[in-house]
């Protein structure tokens, strides 16, 4: 097999454009589409396919923020008990009733962001900001309230494609993640480590790079970063502003001080895009690449809208190890199926609590490191709820997802997904070029659609009713090709 390369990759007779690969494109930087998506990038050509996701700001796009006002209200109606000095039965009885609207505001929010990836028009911008969640990790229970966490999600959604340095800047002050990793609390005289350690080993350089002293100046050097409300606040008084070490460098440091010494070494121009390149292409990049993506990081000043155009472009990207090679994460599989199949934003409840059941819970990461990837999304369990999750969306029913949260989804419309077949034959095709695009089924796996559809050959002709098309689609939707993409 040939070394991966990020030559700017060119149409060929045996790799040529077609909806295979600008599936592959569609699927990898968005969650896929039906196929007039793809049609339309094939149309493209692969550079302006790729311009065309990059350019997401020129497509209008404007989604509600939740309604977070019952929040504001117990808010005040904390502080007025407060200083009213109400007993302690009183604080509690309202506790309780802060932390049922939290969690209620919660899952609204989780709901608010499946209905936006399964609506958006801005495929990529979705996409990077479900990259930034699984990097730079905040989540309930840490973070109690919800805002915090809707106001992260728009600040990923806002420097989706921005400045690297900016955006670890921005998050360094972001109320959430000061919540998340205890900075908040972090002052002088008691140095709390946990975000300058998981800024050093998780976010930006990785472990080697750096040693436990290290970890110990910047943690001085980011007391009295906190927060009040919803907004970043430098409290000077808790600020240590003695003299610290940091990675070489001697000073009165504060934490911007750190960020500017951790952009000067070699370990953080290769970590993202080594990250990103994993996160798109599905593969482990070996590190003569990754040097090549590292100079190319540098040279735009750690902008990372290029560094994305640039793996997009490469021939890397299509390379045989990258086409129908990645597992797809729980929220892959739930929103591109929702997004081939037409699903509407009223189904967000049930497919916000398909991906729980798969073991991608949003905003509610396991730890600090995020989620599994790869092979790790597949366990007995969740194999079966991957398959169960085919009857969700061809019945309404799936084990652990109840009745009244699957009440929003409608029966799948599938009059349009045979792309007029009148053979059998014909119709496993149109749907295999719909949901398996590139994949080569084998004679089992053939014959067990056309029986679902109600034929015993590819040339008998369709006699089709919506019940056998939706037998076929479940079939579809739980075979081990369609894990993957």
């Amino acid at each position: 097999m040939a070394e991966p390369s990020l030559r700017r990759f060119r149409p060929t007779a045996s790799a040529p454009w077609d909806e295979v690969r600008a599936a592959h494109l569609l699927n990898r930087a968005g969650f896929g589409g039906p196929p007039e998506e793809v049609r339309r990038l094939v149309a493209l050509g692969p550079d302006g396919a790729v311009e065309e996701l990059l350019g997401y700001e020129r497509v209008p796009e404007a989604f509600p923020p939740p309604d977070y006002s019952e929040l504001g209200r117990l808010a005040e109606e904390a502080e007025a008990l407060r200083r009213a000095g109400a007993d302690e039965a009183a604080r509690r009885a309202l506790a309780q009733r802060i932390g049922r609207a939290q969690r209620e505001a919660l899952q609204a929010t989780r709901e608010w962001w499946v209905a936006r990836m399964v609506q958006t028009r801005r495929p990529l911008q979705e996409k990077m900001v479900l990259f930034w969640h699984g990097l730079l990790v905040s989540g309930f229970p840490e973070v109690r309230n919800p805002v915090l966490l809707y106001q992260q999600n728009e600040l990923f959604r806002r420097m989706a494609l921005g400045n690297f340095k900016a955006l670890i800047l921005a998050i360094s002050r972001d109320p959430a993640m000061l919540t998340y990793l205890d900075n908040a609390s972090n002052r002088k005289g008691r140095p709390n480590e946990n975000y300058a350690r998981e800024l050093l080993e998780l976010f930006t350089m990785g472990i080697g790079h750096y040693t436990e002293q290290d970890v110990k100046e910047a943690a001085r050097a980011f007391t009295g970063w906190t927060f009040r409300g919803t907004e970043f606040v430098f409290n000077r008084a808790q600020h240590d502003d003695g003299v610290k070490t940091f990675l070489g460098r001697t000073g009165p440091l504060d934490g911007t001080d750190i960020i500017d010494i951790i952009f000067e070494q070699p370990a953080t121009a290769r970590f993202l895009p080594r990250r990103l390149f994993e996160f798109f292409a599905g593969y482990r990049p070996p590190d003569g690449l990754v040097e090549e993506l590292a100079r190319t990081f540098r040279a735009v000043d750690f902008e990372v809208g290029p560094l994305v155009r640039t793996i997009l472009r490469s021939e890397a990207f299509y390379a045989p190890q990258a086409l129908r090679a990645q597992v797809k994460s729980p929220a892959q599989l739930v929103i591109g199926t929702a997004r081939l199949l037409g699903v509407g934003p009223e189904a967000a409840r049930a497919l916000t609590l398909a991906m729980d059941l798969m073991g991608q819970a949003l905003l509610i990461p396991p730890h600090v490191g995020g989620w599994p990837s790869g092979e790790g999304w597949i366990t007995t369990s969740t194999i079966l709820v991957r398959y169960n999750f085919a009857g969700l969306l061809t019945n309404g029913q799936m084990p652990g997802v109840p009745r009244r949260a699957a009440g929003g989804l409608r029966p799948v419309e599938v009059a349009g997904l045979l792309d007029g077949a009148e053979t059998a034959g014909e119709a496993v095709a149109a749907l295999t070029r719909r949901f398996l695009p590139g994949a080569a089924l084998d004679r089992k796996r053939t014959f067990a659609l056309l029986r679902a559809l109600g034929a015993n050959r590819p040339t008998d002709p369709v006699r089709l009713t919506p019940q056998r098309v939706r037998t076929a689609l479940h079939l579809i939707l739980s075979m081990p090709e369609y894990q993957l993409c």
